[in-house]
């Protein structure tokens, strides 16, 4: 008994001389790992008999590895420093051995150190990418509408199906609906991933089709008008008022959104006209738009201030050429640069309604393309050209009400105003001219209703001005409603 005693005793010194050279906590854990697992130490000495009954299933995963044995109560319940030797110690019985760990090897005089809390990794979006769970919770406000809502784009109101398809493909994931628009000619659907709508531009359907997964979104949209005529005289190529071909893509990148879109749209029928006579001139016609658009929002993360940044490129052709040399008097082909930054912010909130202020700017820089002009009367040929700077702020205000479970009413208003306006040119009559003016000259108003039932579908459309002054149009259809549409949910 004796020999045994000294034997453990010694081991005793040695493990208190092991942790006394450890100087961080964190080093005495790893002590716990790194002691061998054959060497096995006599328990600590009973303590009173009150806390001395072993309890074999009490874990001690907290200070422990899970591969440990259980320990007595007495060890993980009573501090190091209660206990006190007794005349005769009793040592566990061998099948049951105590691993030799900095903790329950320290002498008597000596305090334990404070067990380390092992904390949970804390939780994160489950099942989507983390863009997708950022901003506000889905509540009454933050539901998706239809094109009679927010018509004056402020920043801090809810998303519209038009906004959300020109600006923001990321925010569709997840969202299943069918949206129809009777009026406008146009339908929506989104089921999740995928997205797709058809529309009128101009003469001809358009379709597109999109995908997005939260981070990433991308759409292609096409209408196709085109006729081929031939004789034998002529051969004649036909482009379609409205024809449309166009990309958006859009990227999640943290907390803001980046898109990327560009659109070749004929804004009149053109007609190219090749003669089988020698000789006979060429004629063609160019009446299209080419756009680009790049944008930068931070919607995805805002809380209480919505921005978005970028610039529109337009080219703008309006031309017919005969035989390669420009025919029409009068073209207005130019192109067009607007940076813009919009701003938005919910002004006054409560639990049944809200106002969102915002700012909406925008400095657009219009270059004229510069051509010869024959004179009526002399015959004389001059020159003619234009460039356009300006300034344009757009004050905007939203205010929204519940109008109990089933019923939303939502009033809009917009002020704009070209603040700074300079225009410089040149023409056969007036020569050398230039325009410097500032003026506010519209003022946009309306009124809207929205009504949904249950999570199961949704109405909502804006009264026309014609609804208010003239009592005849709500009888006749003509100027009752700016927009109307209906969804329905899944």
């Amino acid at each position: 008994m004796n020999l045994k005693k000294s034997f453990a005793m010694t081991l005793v010194s040695v493990a208190f001389a092991m942790a006394q050279e450890a100087a961080e906590p964190a080093a005495a854990a790893s002590a716990v790992t790194a002691q061998p697992a054959e060497v096995a130490a006599p328990a600590p000495e009973a303590a009173p008999a009150e806390a001395a009954a072993p309890v074999a299933e009490t874990p001690v995963a907290e200070t422990a590895p899970a591969a440990e044995q259980a320990q007595p109560v007495a060890e993980a319940a009573v501090p190091a420093e209660d206990f006190k030797p007794v005349a005769e110690p009793v040592p566990q019985p061998a099948q049951e051995p105590a691993p030799a760990t900095a903790e329950n090897v320290q002498p008597a005089e000596a305090p334990a150190p404070e067990p380390v809390a092992v904390s949970a990794a804390p939780e994160g979006p489950q099942g989507a990418p983390e863009g997708v769970r950022m901003g506000p919770p889905k509540t009454p406000f933050t539901v998706i509408h239809g094109s009679a809502y927010n018509t004056v784009l402020n920043e801090a109101a809810a998303d519209n199906v038009d906004i959300l398809l020109e600006r923001r493909l990321t925010k569709l994931y997840g969202q299943k609906f069918f949206y129809i628009e009777p009026a406008g000619e146009r339908g929506v659907v989104s089921l999740g991933n995928f997205f797709g709508a058809m529309d009128i531009s101009g003469d001809i359907g358009r379709a597109l089709i999109g995908y997005t997964n939260g981070s990433f979104g991308a759409e292609i949209r096409a209408g196709v008008g085109k006729r081929y005529y031939e004789n034998d005289n002529v051969e004649q190529k036909v482009s379609f008022k409205g024809n449309d071909f166009g990309v958006t893509l859009s990227k999640m990148l943290g907390g803001y959104v980046l898109t990327l879109g560009g659109d070749l749209v004929t804004i009149s029928q053109e007609t190219d006209t090749d003669p089988k006579a020698p000789k006979a001139p060429k004629t063609e016609e160019n009446y299209r738009d080419i756009t680009a658009t790049l944008v930068l929002t931070d919607g995805p993360s805002a809380r209480t201030h919505f921005w978005s940044a970028g610039v529109n490129f337009t080219r703008h052709e309006n031309e017919q050429e005969v035989a390669k040399t420009l025919k029409n008097d009068n073209p207005d082909s130019y192109i067009g640069i607007v940076p813009f930054f919009n701003y938005g912010t919910p002004a006054l909130q409560s639990e049944h309604a809200r106002l969102m202020l915002g700012l909406n700017t925008a400095v657009p820089v219009i270059i004229q393309d510069e051509y010869m002009v024959r004179d009526t009367v002399s015959g004389a040929e001059a020159k003619k050209n234009m460039t356009h700077v300006g300034l344009t702020l757009t004050p905007n205000v939203v205010g929204e009400v519940l109008l109990g479970e089933s019923f939303m009413l939502f009033g809009e208003a917009a002020y704009q105003w070209e603040a700074f306006s300079y225009t410089k040119g040149e023409n056969v009559d007036a020569g050398d001219y230039k325009v410097l003016e500032s003026v506010a000259d519209k003022v946009q108003a309306t009124v809207g209703l929205r009504y949904q039932y249950k999570d199961w579908a949704a109405c909502e459309f804006a009264f026309g001005d014609k609804f208010f002054t003239d009592t005849k149009s709500i009888f006749n259809g003509e100027g009752v409603f700016v927009s109307f549409g209906g969804f329905i949910y899944f």
